[in-house]
């Protein structure tokens, strides 16, 4: 089918209208009801593929009545990364924790004398709310924000924000032009997460129309359908979809194996079932392999509580995520130094073996803003008081971790990569010692908190899958650093609108109890640095070189060794939070991959994919409806992916 040119106006508009709603929606289900689904946790945002869906299909129904109002494939692709954008910012790991460390400390300060002195000497007032009494209403509810104590109070800390989050994912989009083609071109990485999304976006939607496509949406659909039946209705029968194998293991060593669920989540098999198999067992393996140390540390008395989480204890697991992302990073662009030195011909005008016509913004520009935005964001730091190197180490470390989940995803679609506490506002402090740092310095790693957390939803992978998608659509990426930039503002004043909407109307403290966890969560880690400070840890930086150093070494066995069954990528991934809510989903999906190719090969692969994007699309679609209808009724909800 041809179609008309695009015009990417068409496809910004549909994305502003869609966007302040969908921030609602994802506050709704992660904040406001705290139950979930967690769609910005999962590296396919669900709500997304929900609205993507229904655009096809609204899309199918234009082409017949009015084909000239029919969104293009470019402009459905700059909706959908509108969308992803603005779900990552508004998301579980961003903007919700920025709202609470910006409330958190001076709320709780007004009570805590301690905290209060804290803030005083650590946080400069124009990043947080710095006047109690506008905090009341926002956590107590019955009063409204329309009146200037209220905005007044918010309005400073959010521009200041709002202009620092525009200029953090800009130097993310200018990172991704620069790595794109090396990626996509020459390494051939296969962009497993947007196999489906490009799919939705092409003209007719022809996966709409295949019966194995609507076998697996109504298998999963049922399930979600079935349980959420049960969640009101109790006498219909249940279909178990979480079982906590390690609560039923109480004596020592093996009780430190901690919490052991076994899933079975429709839409996570038929995401994984798009990654590659020895990815999805070196998952397993790795994940048990931790656990493994976790009962070795208590079986030698090193460890009493159980899990990544106990970070000062072998295996140190947490400093060794650290030291693992950043020997991703590194080998992904060592690997291509012969390509960043044609892009290095490029941008100072000598003859290149590299183009950048076709690219969201020229090479030169590219490398420009990235460095002027890094200047940017070390210049607002070191005017909040953090001091200029260790400004610029944080910063370099953070979009260093930023590469390692970005090939993270366009190598291998991990539906998981949130590497907890796993940042340079954690690393840092436990290396150079917070004895050594400044109030000031350590109050600004406060305030990083927010971007730093988690990394579930990041907008740089986003980004540079969205300009993936357009090259595959052979459309104009031009029009897609502004689609970006666009969400970010879109989805950080909307999201913070409605939190504050509705929190002065029903009281934050007492319907959002995330409201507190985050920022306290901030501010106590502060105050255990000041109240006890400590000199450089050793044994971090060794566990640290321990991680980089395992990474790299797997890394070298797989391009050594033909066969290698180990992925280097799957040792951090398997220390996280979230793998342990998907592990079994990826070994379900891995034998089942590896059955099809071992007796159907890859002609049957491709006759069954289908089924899996109909197991992700039905899930997406019922698992996202739940809330709704929730939120309609007041009635407490099924969460698909509960626990």
């Amino acid at each position: 089918m041809i179609e008309r040119s695009s015009q990417p106006w068409r496809g910004f508009l549909v994305g502003l209208a869609l966007l302040p709603f969908n921030c609602l929606w994802v506050l709704f289900m992660e904040s406001m009801t705290a139950k979930g689904p967690f769609v910005s946790t999962i590296s396919l945002m669900f709500n997304v593929v929900f609205i993507l869906v229904f655009l096809a299909l609204a899309n199918a129904v234009m082409r017949r009545l009015r084909p000239g109002l029919a969104l293009t494939r470019a402009e459905m692709i700059i909706v959908y990364l509108m969308l992803t954008i603005g779900t990552s910012v508004a998301g579980h790991d961003m903007l919700q924790v920025l709202v609470s460390v910006m409330a958190a400390g001076t709320w709780k300060g007004a009570s805590v004398e301690a905290l209060a002195r804290t803030m005083a000497y650590t946080t400069p007032y124009w990043l947080v709310v710095s006047r109690p009494e506008a905090l009341y209403g926002f956590y107590n509810g019955d009063s409204t924000l329309y009146q200037w104590s209220a905005i007044g109070a918010w309005l400073t800390p959010l521009l200041w924000w709002t202009g620092f989050a525009v200029v953090l994912v800009f130097v993310m989009v200018c990172l991704s032009v620069l790595l794109r083609p090396l990626w996509a071109d020459r390494e051939r990485l296969t962009f497993p997460i947007i196999r489906l999304p490009f799919e939705l976006t092409e003209v007719g939607t022809p996966i709409l129309r295949s019966k194995v496509f609507w076998i697996g949406f109504a298998a999963a659909g049922v399930i979600d359908l079935v349980n959420g039946l049960n969640y009101i209705y109790p006498s219909v029968p249940a279909l178990a979809m979480y079982v906590d194998v390690g609560g039923h293991v109480s004596s020592a060593p093996w009780s430190a194996l901690g919490w052991l669920p076994l899933t079975f989540y429709p839409g996570v098999i038929g995401l994984a079932f798009l990654i590659p198999v020895d990815l999805l067992f070196s998952c397993t393996i790795f994940f048990f392999w931790w656990k493994a140390l976790y009962i070795l540390a208590a079986a030698v008395g090193t460890q009493t509580q159980p899990g990544p989480y106990a970070e000062s204890v072998f295996p140190y697991t947490i400093d060794q995520i650290f030291g693992a992302c950043l020997a991703i990073a590194f080998v992904s662009v060592w690997s291509g130094r012969r390509y960043f030195g044609h892009v290095l011909r490029r941008i100072v005008g000598q003859s290149s073996e590299v183009a950048d016509s076709g690219e969201a913004m020229g090479f030169r520009l590219a490398a420009l803003g990235a460095v002027l935005g890094v200047a940017l964001l070390v210049a607002f730091s070191v005017h909040a008081g953090m001091s200029l190197h260790l400004a610029l180490l944080f910063f370099i470390i953070y979009f260093a971790l930023s590469i390692a989940i970005a090939r993270v995803r366009a190598e291998l679609g991990s539906p998981v990569h949130d590497f907890h506490m796993g940042g340079p506002d954690r690393a840092l402090p436990r290396v150079i010692g917070t004895i050594n740092l400044g109030p000031r310095d350590l109050g600004m790693l406060t305030q990083y908190y927010w971007f730093n957390r988690a990394y579930r939803a990041h907008p740089m992978a986003g980004s540079l899958e969205g300009l993936q998608m357009m090259k595959w659509a052979r459309g104009s990426a031009r029009p897609l650093t502004a689609a970006v930039m666009v969400a970010v503002v879109v989805a950080i004043v909307s999201g913070v609108w409605w939190w504050l909407h509705l929190g002065y109307r029903m009281g934050a403290a007492t319907h959002w109890r995330a409201m507190d966890w985050f920022g306290l969560e901030a501010y106590t880690r502060l105050q255990s640095w000041l109240e006890s400070p400590t000199s450089g840890n050793t044994t971090s930086l060794l566990a640290i070189g321990a991680g980089f150093a395992t990474t790299l070494l797997l890394a070298l066995a797989r391009t050594r060794f033909v066969g290698f069954p180990l992925h280097p990528v799957a040792l951090p991934i398997a220390a996280s939070w979230s793998i342990h809510l998907y592990w079994t989903p990826m070994f379900i999906a891995g034998v089942v991959k590896l059955l099809v190719f071992r007796y159907g090969g890859l002609r049957l692969y491709q006759r069954v994919l289908p089924l899996f994007y109909g197991l992700i699309v039905g899930e997406s679609l019922v698992a996202c409806t739940w809330p709704i209808v929730g939120a309609i009724t007041g009635a407490p909800i099924y969460n698909a992916f509960g626990w």
